[in-house]
């Protein structure tokens, strides 16, 4: 769009950077138009934007002048190494106030990149801010095509700025400001959209190896406070840049009223005495029943949940009361493993992500995950081993969170009948014949070798799927388990990532 030049203020013994826009570029914009847009960002005073100085045409040449800064840029800093995450955060963390900033003045970047994060010293500081608006309020799409002017750089632009859209909101440079952390964290752009799996998952699915390593240094809590901010549809992603921030250090903004623990206790109590008024057949009242109190008074509903823990003596995490699959006396095994956990309190939209990772983690499986209100399942048909069929669905409601893990047995009767019968039974079968036919074995002989050795096959086969049921089910049911704790300790607002089973 411009040259850039290195210029000294005689009138303020100053150095200055003067930019210069293209001649092509404004005589099609008009000088006049460009001017006038441009003093909306004049207006802009804040220690990490880049402040306008001056504007003006002189012999033709529409130009602007900005401060000198003589600490680089981020590109510049970028090429040098790639960044900590703490150092990432703290560099995004200045740029997001910003944009904050302008945002409430009413004006969008539009551009963020590298190089327009600028340094004095190790102060970012936000460089042509609003250039991009002020040059598409003064042009028509026909007219930037003709000069060849991107508003946004690719790899850098949301999804909606790339597809050519003018009505774009502050979310637009929310994805900006995460592919700039994204890169510093990772060393390169995601050079992809974040598909709707992913932010489903609140993890980078289909991240290359090399990308894998560096997101998982950075913890489970940035990246997927990075995936939430580069959605692809910009109702999913984070609404703002201060919202981004908090989302990268874990933390939710809440500027509700906040309450000592002896009234959430008192609150508790009222809200008790309420239910019983109109009490449900057992006398009491249920953890809904207070929490929908709580949301009229404007209390946290993971704090009612915490009193409601500490005054009560009943378990969070009880056995379902799904009939367990019976024995099948045929194949020596259940056709079908189920287990049902109910943890007392709601689990978040928010929440779902970290179970999606643990389920992951344990099954050693990507699956498929789909989500619908306030529930979500993950499936997973075949896998790696061929031969799973796991459904695992999250339900909540009516002041509960139901778990429930099931896996259909038919691909590994298939797999075990059908190859053992086909591997010991027939195969194995050939050889024998060949031998009984060699001694010209006679009937009676036969009538009794044959049906012994497939009594053997099918004893191989039949103690085979018992034992693969066990292992399956000894491990859903440490699934199960392991989810439940956690859902517990989401709802009452302290996760405790459980290790690993290797």
């Amino acid at each position: 769009m411009a040259i850039v030049y290195d210029a000294y203020d005689r009138k303020h013994q100053r150095d200055v950077a003067l930019k210069v826009l293209r001649p092509d570029i404004a005589s099609t914009i008009g000088a006049d138009r460009f001017l006038k847009e441009i003093q909306i960002v004049a207006r802009l005073v804040h220690p990490h934007i880049l402040t306008l100085h001056d504007s003006g045409e002189a012999s033709g040449f529409v130009y602007y002048v900005m401060p000198f800064i003589d600490g680089g840029s981020l590109r510049d800093r970028l090429a040098q190494q790639r960044m900590s995450c703490e150092r990432a955060i703290e560099i995004a963390t200045p740029i997001a106030d910003a944009l904050t900033y302008a945002h409430r003045m009413g004006v969008l970047h539009r551009d963020i990149k590298p190089e327009n994060v600028l340094f004095a010293g190790s102060h970012p500081i936000v460089a042509d801010f609003g250039i991009a608006k002020a040059v598409s309020s003064a042009t028509s799409g026909a007219q930037l095509t003709r000069t060849g002017i991107s508003l946004g750089t690719p790899g850098y632009m949301s999804p909606e700025q790339a597809a050519g859209f003018t009505d774009v909101d502050a979310r637009t440079d929310v994805y900006s400001v995460a592919i700039l952390v994204y890169e510093m964290i990772v060393g390169e752009i995601p050079g992809r959209w974040v598909t709707e799996e992913s932010t489903r998952a609140g993890r980078f699915m289909d991240a290359p190896a090399k990308h894998r390593a560096a997101l998982a240094s950075a913890g489970q809590v940035v990246e997927a406070a990075l995936v939430r901010a580069l959605a692809l549809r910009p109702d999913q992603r984070t609404a703002t840049p201060q919202g981004f921030i908090d989302d990268l250090h874990g933390r939710v903004r809440d500027t509700r009223r906040k309450y000592r623990p002896e009234e959430i206790d008192a609150i508790v109590s009222r809200a008790s005495e309420l239910e019983l008024d109109n009490a449900t057949e057992a006398g009491s009242m249920t953890i809904g029943g207070v929490e929908q109190v709580a949301r009229e008074v404007g209390i946290d509903t993971r704090a009612i949940r915490v009193a409601a823990r500490e005054l009560s003596p009943r378990p969070y995490t009880r056995e379902g009361s799904l009939e367990q699959p019976k024995r099948n006396i045929v194949i020596g095994g259940p056709t079908r493993i189920i287990f049902d956990r109910t943890v007392e309190g709601e689990l978040s939209e928010s929440d779902f992500p970290v179970l999606v990772e643990e389920i992951r983690n344990v099954m050693n499986e990507l699956g498929q995950v789909s989500q619908l209100g306030r529930s979500f399942s993950w499936v997973l048909n075949k896998g790696s081993s061929g031969t799973r069929n796991v459904e695992i669905a999250v339900t909540v409601r009516n002041g509960r969170s139901r778990i429930l893990v099931q896996e259909n047995l038919n691909n590994l009767i298939g797999a075990v009948f059908g190859g053992v019968g086909g591997g010991v039974g027939g195969g194995g079968f050939g050889p024998i014949a060949a031998t009984l036919a060699s001694i010209h074995a006679g009937p009676a002989l036969l009538a009794v070798i044959i049906p012994a050795w497939l009594t053997v096959a099918y004893g191989i086969a039949r103690t085979t799927y018992y034992y693969s049921v066990k292992k399956r089910h000894a491990k859903l049911g440490d699934l199960a388990d392991r989810l439940a704790a956690l859902a517990r300790d989401l709802i009452a607002g302290q996760p405790q990532r459980l290790p690993t089973p290797r």
